[in-house]
């Protein structure tokens, strides 16, 4: 009789997250290092002076290589969490947060014709800065990727007893039923993206990040109407003692 040896599964399965650890790490450092130069190069060229119709595509070209840089960072990071970054806690005034999200994507909303609002809020949270930002830059990433010229993207912020609460809103095109589960699975994409010139991993790295921090990340979705992301943080002691 044929059986499966548990011990020797495990340890496969272990191998194998270890190998994954190792691919992420390397390829996401060989491959950053072609998309800095690529970057400085077009910068400079739009810095040294070009036609405006010139200028203009150059910068495009520009955001979507800053774009990828950022989620070739994630994929690095993705390796650490793999292979149990620590997370490195403290009291995060959540304004902050949301000012450089606002600050990373204005421009290129405005580029696509899209409303970006992105609220303030004067609380402070629990949280590693860093790990926060990368979650809340690719949650309002996936938000704009999916809307069309003319829609909408909120960014806002609200208290819910002894929890901040996160939320980023689109008016997009949705995500069926049948691939909410899917969603925040590595290199998955909606079928109906926009913009989708990444390595589809956002939605990984924010799972992947949340769940190492303890933060809940929960989704609602209606298609053809949009969609709403939203992360639960600790209110930090000294708010919740006012």
């Amino acid at each position: 009789m044929s059986g499966i040896d548990t011990n020797d599964a495990t340890k496969q399965g272990e191998a194998s997250q270890v190998l994954m650890a190792r691919i992420l790490a390397v390829a996401g450092h060989d491959l950053k290092q072609p998309v800095t130069v690529a970057m400085l190069s077009i910068g400079r060229a739009v810095d040294e002076g070009v036609p405006a119709a010139a200028a203009y595509r150059l910068r495009i070209a520009l955001d979507a290589l800053k774009r990828l840089a950022g989620e070739l960072t994630d994929l690095a990071r993705l390796s650490q969490i793999s292979d149990s970054l620590t997370p490195k806690r403290k009291a995060v005034q959540v304004s902050e947060i949301l000012a450089r999200a606002e600050r990373e994507w204005r421009a290129y909303a405005e580029v696509c014709g899209i409303d970006l609002q992105v609220g303030t809020s004067e609380l402070f949270v629990q949280t590693d800065p860093d790990m926060l930002q990368s979650i809340i830059r690719n949650l309002v990433w996936n938000a704009l990727k999916y809307c069309g010229p003319g829609g909408h993207v909120r960014v806002s912020c609200r208290p819910d007893r002894n929890r901040v609460r996160i939320e980023v809103e689109d008016d997009g095109c949705g995500i069926p039923a049948a691939r909410l589960d899917g969603i925040f699975n590595a290199f998955e994409r909606g079928e109906q993206a926009g913009r989708s010139d990444g390595l589809g991993l956002g939605l990984t790295i924010v799972r992947e990040t949340a769940n190492l921090l303890r933060h809940p990340i929960c989704v609602r979705s209606v298609e053809n109407e949009g969609s709403v992301f939203s992360v639960e943080l600790p209110l930090h002691v000294s708010e919740m003692a006012c």
